[in-house]
């Protein structure tokens, strides 16, 4: 550490920030559901990229054909079925960059100083850097980060330039497959009505509202839609929903036992965030704050309301979720998982650069095992 008045190397600030980083980007797969699941389930692919973007198979059909045998002279119909059929998913580079003034350094005096200086500049531009995905993700609408994938089927990202759907849709399975939402239905690189069995489940709750409508109803038969897609999957293990949709799921439990977990992250240099979910069925049911359904994003193409603009619950089976980073070389084009990069001395200013570097894709293989149900808001 320094002493009292000789400043602070910006050097200094980097390593510091460089030790925090292990334990705030736990922080944040833990504080977001979604990378949490991905993480923890192993789908995080951490290996170096062979290109700019990554390429997935998903099987549309059976390979062969079957014969009934009557009286023992029949022809067996045999042959092969082509039915795989390839999405590609690209990964963003997204770069956080934030300047630190010399001044500031040189007149830093001793430890208190130093945390000052951590907490006023590295701590609050990664959290801004978290938030921005968090909303990204949850709704397609966090500021600057556009390229990152988003669950949010009503809007758009740009991963490569060209604009993709987000992955669940809020319409039914003859509506997506006929491109029938007014959106883009390419989605991972594969169109929904060229390709068959790609979309995603869905039920609207009527207007009579959440509990008149009987909304516990159709949150059931999305979960299961969901959960029966594929065997090997399991069921669907995380919903997320906003307030309104949230709340009048737990005023419809009344006296009702509720089983409640918690997640807590967080080390010895970040401070803990919890989260609460409750259980619906087999899955954990979070409350997401990204999520505003008064936002535009989620406006039908003309600007009329859309159904979650009167809520939406997003119902997702991690087991077929995963997310992957570009970049080996930690000190160049770093790994792409909030690597920090710097500092870097801005010519003719007294400043000094630190960056961090996000170069992340995700992307599901089977959209069939995730879901929404809209209108929950409505009580």
């Amino acid at each position: 550490m320094p002493t009292v008045g000789t400043g602070i190397s910006p050097d200094v600030l980097a390593s510091c920030l460089q030790e925090l980083m292990p334990s705030y980007s736990e922080l944040f797969t833990t504080w977001h559901p979604i990378l949490e699941r991905v993480v923890l389930k192993g789908n995080l692919d951490r290996s170096v990229a062979t290109g700019p973007f990554r390429e997935f198979a998903v099987v549309t059909g059976g390979p062969g054909q079957v014969t009934q045998v009557v009286t023992g002279s029949e022809v067996i119909a045999g042959g092969r079925n082509q039915n795989a059929v390839r999405g590609d998913t690209y990964a963003p580079r997204l770069i956080y960059a934030f300047d630190v003034p010399g001044k500031d350094l040189a007149e830093a005096n001793g430890e208190m100083d130093l945390a000052r200086i951590i907490q006023h500049y590295p701590e609050l531009a990664l959290a801004d850097f978290h938030e921005r995905i968090a909303v990204q993700v949850a709704q397609g609408t966090g500021a600057g980060v556009g390229g990152f994938a988003t669950l949010n089927g009503a809007t758009t990202y740009s991963p490569n330039g060209a604009a993709r759907s987000g992955a669940i849709q809020f319409g039914t399975r003859a509506q997506q497959e006929a491109g029938g939402l007014g959106i883009s239905d390419l989605r991972y690189g594969l169109t929904s009505g060229a390709t068959a069995g790609w979309y995603n489940q869905f039920a609207d709750i009527p207007a009579a509202g959440f509990a008149a409508a009987n909304g516990r109803n159709f949150m059931r038969e999305v979960f299961f839609a969901c959960s029966r897609q594929m065997k090997t999957l399991g069921a669907c293990d995380l919903m997320l929903g906003d307030e309104g949709s949230y709340l009048n799921y737990l005023d419809s439990l009344d006296e009702q036992v509720r089983i409640v977990t918690d997640t807590t992250a967080g080390g010895d240099r970040a401070p803990k965030m919890i989260r609460r979910g409750v259980k619906f069925l087999e899955a954990d049911f979070y409350l997401e704050d990204s999520i505003d359904i008064t936002d535009a994003a989620w406006l039908l193409p003309g600007g009329a309301p859309g159904p979650a603009n009167d809520g939406v619950i997003y119902f997702v089976n991690t087991n077929c979720w995963f997310a992957y980073t570009m970049g080996a070389d930690a000190s160049r084009e770093t790994k792409g998982d909030f690597s920090v990069r710097g500092p870097f001395r801005i010519p003719e200013q007294d400043l000094f650069r630190y960056e961090i570097v996000l170069n992340m894709g995700l992307n599901t293989n089977q959209l069939r095992a995730n879901g929404a149900v809209t209108g929950g808001a409505v009580p």
